[in-house]
């Protein structure tokens, strides 16, 4: 069976999981400690990708390059950013589905102001989550010397 924009999407939807699981457990002083000031807490990533959600739709819709200032989310409060998490990415993901189900993985769509194929616009957007778990099993390992990453990412769901 040939691979579709499901597909795609439910790829999507795996990579924020997998992200997702990485916060899983998180001991109340890691979700805003940084290694150094320049580098983003778990916290502020939360909101940053609630930003690329957002602002990635604002480029499929418009084909434009998003207004990023106007999509920046100030939220800290964890419960808060993370319902917003979901529901950015839900919103982000039924929109790819509702606009290109059936569609060719080729059609030209814009992500973050860039034209790009479909397939390779969304494999984009699954990488920043997969980015972003790095960042987040990072401060895990230098705040919890104990935590099992391999058991707790890999191991029995």
């Amino acid at each position: 069976m040939p691979y579709t924009v499901a597909d795609a999407v439910q790829g999507l939807r795996k990579s924020r999981q997998s992200f997702l699981k990485h916060l899983k457990g998180l001991k109340a002083d890691q979700w805003d400690w940084k290694p150094y000031q320049e580098c983003k807490s778990i916290t502020e990533t939360i909101a940053h990708l609630i930003c690329d959600d957002r602002a990635a739709l604002q480029s499929l819709q418009s084909g434009k390059e998003p207004d990023y200032d106007s999509l920046t989310e100030p939220e800290r409060d964890r419960d808060k950013l993370l319902a917003m998490l979901d529901a950015s990415h839900r919103e982000l993901c039924d929109f790819i589905t509702g606009k290109w189900s059936g569609s060719p993985l080729d059609t030209e769509v814009s992500i973050y102001g860039m034209s790009m194929p479909l397939v390779s616009g969304v494999a984009a957007l699954s990488s920043e989550d997969l980015y972003h778990s790095g960042q987040v099993a990072f401060i895990r390992c230098a705040t919890d010397p104990d935590w099992d990453y391999y058991t707790d990412i890999y191991g029995p769901e």
